[in-house]
């Protein structure tokens, strides 16, 4: 890794209430979310940051695999005890986007989007995503570690053949190379703002803002449940994080869980 813990201190500068108190940085790991579920249960504090620089099994949403060349992109887990209760769940992964979205845009200038409810797009090419993993434990939220992957400095021939259609990196978009100590300061620095509203229960702040960042509103998508596949306008988001959808015979539908695609407007 290029960068200490010293380094990525001394880039936050700011004193943030929870994000980043502890920061622990590996070389290689299996994954920054199973390291930072690990060190919860060590006893780390809630805002504990893992960044790694390679993941041997990286996993995206689904089960999915994600990429993880050596030393080009941004792999860090964020452990947290929230105390907002288990319905507003899906509102973390929300939050989370809305503030990894803001960070990349500040310090990279890129007009990055969210489809819902947690990929970073830029001109509707992945450029990362968010995987977030929950314990819940009755009516309480155990422990939640959120996982974020950007592809920052990766190149054209460091993505693969088969998802150069759907994927990109930073670096592509802008022909430039970006530091990572800095995208991961940004990064940290606006988790803790977002996160504080959230369990300040300020849901429309953070819902109104994931509005402006969306390139999911007001589209046509597919979305694939476990049981079924729909296609359906995007029209809104509930409280509690939901998409809702608009079906051809006019009904409604409010979908917490499931892989969306966005359909190619004419």
């Amino acid at each position: 890794m290029e960068f200490t813990v010293e380094d990525l201190k001394k880039a936050i500068s700011s004193k943030t209430l929870e994000i980043g108190k502890e920061i622990v940085i590996y070389d290689e790991v299996e994954s920054t979310n199973s390291m930072a579920n690990e060190l919860l249960k060590q006893g780390y504090p809630s805002g504990t940051v893992v960044i790694a620089d390679r993941q041997i099994k990286g996993k995206g949403r689904l089960g999915r695999k994600w990429i993880s060349p050596y030393g080009k992109n941004l792999y860090m887990s964020i452990a947290l005890k929230p105390t907002i209760p288990p319905k507003y769940a899906t509102l973390l992964t929300l939050t989370s986007a809305v503030a990894c979205t803001t960070a990349l845009r500040r310090y990279t200038d890129i007009p990055v989007m969210i489809k819902w409810p947690n990929d970073m797009l830029v001109d509707d090419k992945k450029v990362g995503g968010i995987l977030t993993e929950m314990k819940i434990e009755g009516e309480k939220i155990k422990s939640a570690v959120v996982g974020i992957g950007i592809n920052v400095n990766m190149t054209e021939e460091d993505i693969p053949e088969e998802i150069k259609e759907i994927a990109s990196s930073l670096k592509i978009c802008k022909e430039e190379e970006f530091l990572r100590v800095l995208l991961a300061a940004e990064i940290i620095k606006e988790f803790d703002k977002w996160y504080q509203l959230l369990e300040k229960r300020q849901r429309k702040t953070i819902i109104d803002r994931w509005i402006q960042l969306s390139c999911t509103i007001g589209r046509q998508v597919k979305i694939v449940l476990s049981d079924k596949e729909l296609i359906a306008g995007a029209e809104a988001i509930d409280e509690e994080g939901r998409l809702i959808v608009k079906l051809s015979d006019g009904t409604y539908e409010k979908i917490s869980a499931g892989d969306v695609t966005l359909l190619r407007t004419k």
